[in-house]
């Protein structure tokens, strides 16, 4: 798994990186939901991708 940075979102969103730094504190779940997309983005996982996971865990969490 390839772990985000905030230039990775800085180039996802085409902004500078202080202005992703600042949403830390002015913005902090806008930048969850940033951080998730673009964690999904770097590492090729979409909409379908992640259905799959879900299901798949919640099978394993069935059979314990």
């Amino acid at each position: 798994m390839k772990n985000i940075t905030n230039s990775d979102i800085s180039q996802y969103t085409g902004r500078s990186n202080s202005t992703v730094a600042g949403w830390s504190s002015k913005q902090p779940k806008m930048l969850e939901i940033i951080r998730l997309g673009a964690l999904c983005k770097k590492n090729n996982l979409d909409e379908e991708k992640i259905i799959k996971l879900i299901e798949l865990q919640e099978m394993i969490r069935g059979k314990e």
